[in-house]
């Protein structure tokens, strides 16, 4: 009896198989059927544990959890515990006042690490206070807490245990990204206003450190797996050895370098002369230095294989650049957010790059960015090419409040209600065409929404505050929430703003809550949740329709100030976190739904069919007509929108895919050009004015072809093939100067020529009488020796030919084909075919007559407009190069 009971009550403790147990002790019970009172009870009390078992499918929830202040920072770790479920997570959370709490059950009980991190030598608090935790990718049982004091803690076990070091106050801590135990750390040396920073490294997990470098700025390891790099490559931005500081330390400095080093900075290389900062954005490396010449202005180099290689970026405006923000790095390309000006504190620029990573078009004028670096810049996660952004609308009259004027002079705040009205715009073409988003028809209610004339729907970014942004998750396909208003711009006005949903990847939308809330997915998207962010609660909404219907939940009796719902990374669980704050102390909670339903979803094979829980779903753009987005047909296998029912974590999305013909929606405008403006073709790329010639040519090396652009270049990441716009929007290709086709029949003609003369010459000898030249080695080299000399002979016998007197132009056995010391050869030889080109009778100077064919291919090779440039007074005198050589190399030489 108390076994079954017990199984029935602990059915809310969130073990998953609890159920079945409890289950299976209530039919033990009936099947025993022994007679007499003690079996009569154990069967009323297996039928009761029974039922008890079924009636405890509902939300779970874990006891309110106090912490010291608000919640600062929450991390989730693989569990590396012997027995732990394959999805099991350890949870660790760090509070504003630096205390660490941690969760082995993904978030049921929390405990309090700082027992384990003092000592009994009456520490103060603030010694034991943490500012960074700092996860090892290579192990996840090893761990650093960094403190805000002389003290640090490192863990090898997840916070079992700690092992607290001191040295000195560091301001940054590095772990490797292979070897866990290895660590670099920064800290402030020497006295104001001398003080540097200086690197030290630590291989045994902070027990002892050692310095490699000082008048550091930036450091970071170097990935192993680079070509080059090893587990002791380290990049960084040092200053010069014996130079002098700036005063100010942030300012750009002429004397720092980004450098590399591969053994812990015994020696180092430069990678970018005046390297002031960098961000890596696997696999780009950015580096912003400093240029020499104008102390406010940086210019941007870029690695697209991870610091192997770095080329300074190129942007199509010749504007002063002043800082720079990587909004973007996903899908073979990169967004920059560029700012032109030092007054440019709201809006800048976003670029967007080819698959390289260097060459960058303009693809919005100035997206909404913030004081702390926030962008309103979004890409949605789970589907290619689609983002949203916040605009400034420079067409529109500014919209000035009292209130609002007062932001924006004390807050630079120039939004909305302050001077510049924004707007909301998406792209499903990754950049290369943006749009108004379409504003939904009905709220939440099904009621009909008028939408004014030129209205659309504007989305709250992340520049929004305490407004939900924009979000979307890789594991939800195609599933889109935020919050927003329809209007003509984006405002924060309570009664106007609303959460919104799309389930096409932002195709079209939809009203599911009047207000504002903070959300959140779980099971890849089946199940979604939601709970006011504007005011104290004690209730969430959850839906596991896609937001057709919501059901409330009392997750505690007292009100908390709900500032996050959170789940695992992954998105695939259905165990939530819940955190805010009640007074001036932070609030932790457990929601799991994983109690909640019990039938899983099935037919995953059979998707689109009756029987299944299943469908298919493809993502477009809007541009062109079938289902295509980034070139391609993407199937996606997802559950359907009104079933109830639950995917499980294990659950493996099916996806097919298959190339589409290339549209104008496939393109971008090309390095250098862009959008026409007001009254063109909005789809027509434009050359930028004032964008300089140089770059346009044939590169300086230049081996067979080159590209040279139609105004257009394929989507970085699209996949199309064929189409009619291909070969009106491709770039031409044309030959190398000095080589391709006009290169190509030269050579034939000159190998055609000498086959011709060699048989000639093998008649004659026929004739004459003499071996045949195959017959042994001398008979061949005299075979050659003799066509060569019969080359008078045989040309006098052919005096019509064009080919008289070759054997009598310069010497060819002087230099390097004739193009060395002999001037004037050279120059004598330049002024017959240009004489030639121009149908002029050759000089008689010059025995050297080349056939009409071959000269207007050079020609046009040369100047492919067919207009031959002046021929200079005097041939400039070219740098001779040594031929390659078959004779062996001379002693002492390899």
């Amino acid at each position: 009896w108390d076994a079954a009971w017990l199984g029935a009550v602990q059915r809310r403790s969130l073990d998953d198989d609890l159920v079945g147990r409890a289950r299976a002790m209530a039919v033990e019970r009936m099947a025993v059927r022994r007679g007499g009172s003690a079996g009569r009870w154990g069967l009323v009390v297996g039928v009761l544990a029974f039922f008890y078992a079924e009636g405890a499918a509902e939300i779970t929830t874990s006891r309110p959890f106090l912490i010291d202040s608000q919640v600062a920072d929450m991390q989730w770790v693989n569990n590396t515990k012997a027995g732990a479920k394959p999805n099991a997570k350890t949870v660790f959370v760090r509070s504003m006042r630096g205390s660490i709490y941690r969760s082995t059950d993904d978030g049921m009980n929390w405990v309090s690490q700082r027992d384990k991190m003092t000592d009994d030598d009456g520490s103060e608090p603030f010694q034991t206070r943490v500012s960074v935790m700092l996860f090892s990718q290579a192990d996840a049982k090893y761990a650093v807490m960094k403190g805000y004091g002389e003290n640090n803690w490192f863990t090898k076990d997840q916070g079992d245990t700690y092992a607290k070091h001191s040295f000195g106050v560091m301001s940054e801590i590095k772990m490797h990204p292979t070897r866990p135990e290895v660590l670099l750390a920064s800290k402030y040396e020497g006295s104001f206003p001398n003080r540097y920073m200086s690197l030290f490294i630590s291989e045994d997990l902070g027990a002892s450190w050692k310095k490699i470098v000082k008048n550091v700025f930036q450091f970071e390891w170097g990935d192993p797996a680079v070509k080059g790099f090893s587990d002791k490559t380290i990049l960084a931005c040092v200053r010069k050895a014996d130079t002098t500081p700036k005063n100010a330390f942030s300012d750009w400095d002429p004397n720092i370098d980004f450098v590399v080093s591969h053994d812990y900075f015994k020696t180092s290389d430069i990678k970018v002369l005046h390297g002031n900062r960098f961000a890596f954005h696997d696999p780009y490396y950015f580096v912003a230095a400093m240029n020499p010449l104008e102390e406010l202005e940086v210019i941007l180099h870029v690695s697209p294989d991870k610091g192997a290689t770095f080329q300074r970026a190129q942007f199509p405006y010749q504007l002063s650049e002043r800082s720079y923000r990587v909004v973007d790095s996903k899908e073979d390309s990169v967004f920059v957010q560029v700012a032109h000006g030092s007054r440019d504190t709201s809006f800048a620029n976003v670029y967007m790059s080819g698959p390289s990573g260097r060459e960058y078009t303009l693809s919005l004028r100035g997206v909404v960015k913030d004081y702390r670096g926030l962008t309103d810049f979004e890409r949605i996660n789970g589907v290619d090419g689609v983002y949203v952004a916040n605009v400034a609308d420079q067409a529109a009259e500014p919209e000035m409040s009292l209130l609002g004027g007062l932001q924006a002079v004390i807050f630079s705040n120039h939004l909305e209600d302050g001077m510049i009205p924004t707007r909301s715009l998406i792209s499903f073409d990754k950049g290369a065409l943006w749009k108004p988003i379409k504003a939904p028809t009905h709220d939440h209610k099904g009621n009909s929404i008028d939408v004014c004339e030129g209205c659309s729907l504007h989305l709250n970014g992340k520049t929004s505050g305490m407004l939900g942004p924009v979000y979307s998750s890789v594991s939800s396909t195609g599933l889109i929430i935020a919050t927003g208003n329809v209007g003509h711009h984006l405002h924060e006005r309570a009664d106007e703003t609303n959460t919104y949903f799309s389930r096409d990847a932002g195709q079209t939308w939809e009203q599911i809550k009047k207000g504002s809330y903070i959300y959140e997915y779980g099971d890849h998207g089946a199940l979604m949740v939601l709970a006011d962010n504007r005011q104290a609660t004690r209730k969430l909404m959850y839906s596991w329709n896609e937001g057709l219907n919501w059901t409330d939940f009392t997750f505690w009796d007292h009100d908390i100030e709900v500032e996050n719902i959170i789940t695992e990374p992954s998105g695939n669980s259905q165990i939530f976190v819940i955190y805010g704050r009640r007074g001036d102390k932070g609030v932790v909670m457990q929601i799991n739904f994983e109690t909640l339903h019990e039938r899983r979803c099935e037919g995953i094979n059979a998707a689109g069919g009756e029987g299944s829980d299943y469908e298919f779903w493809t993502p477009a753009d809007s541009i062109r007509k079938g289902s295509c987005l980034m070139g391609r047909k993407v199937t996606y296998t997802r559950r359907k929108r009104a079933v109830q029912c639950f995917n499980g974590w294990d659950f493996d999305r099916k996806e097919a895919r298959a190339s589409c013909e290339c549209t104008r929606a496939d393109f971008e405008c090309d390095f250098g050009y862009q959008l026409a403006g007001e009254g063109e073709d909005k789809q027509t790329c434009l050359r930028v004015p004032d964008m300089p010639v140089a770059g346009f040519g044939a590169p300086e090396d230049c081996a067979a072809y080159f590209t040279v652009s139609r105004g257009y270049r394929r989507v970085p990441g699209d996949t199309c093939v064929g189409g009619d716009v291909s070969g009106k929007l491709d770039p031409l290709v044309q030959s190398c100067p000095g080589f391709g086709w006009t290169s190509m029949v030269m050579l034939t003609a000159v190998v055609s020529l000498g086959a011709v003369l060699a048989w000639v010459t093998y008649a004659r000898r026929k004739d004459q009488g003499l071996a045949a030249p195959w017959s042994s080695k001398a008979d061949l080299l005299d075979f050659f020796h003799s066509g060569a000399r019969g080359f008078g002979p045989l040309g006098s016998s052919f005096s019509h030919t064009r080919y008289t007197g070759l054997a009598d132009g310069p010497d060819m056995d002087d230099d390097d084909l004739g193009l060395g010391d002999d001037d004037d050869e050279a120059q004598v030889l330049g002024e017959s075919l240009h004489e030639y080109a121009l149908g002029v009778t050759p000089s008689p100077s010059s025995s050297f007559h080349p056939p009409p064919i071959i000269h207007d291919l050079l020609d046009l090779e040369a100047n492919p407009s067919g207009t031959l440039p002046p021929l200079p007074a005097s041939a400039p005198p070219r740098p001779s190069a040594p031929l390659p050589s078959l004779d062996p190399p001379p002693p002492g030489r390899k």
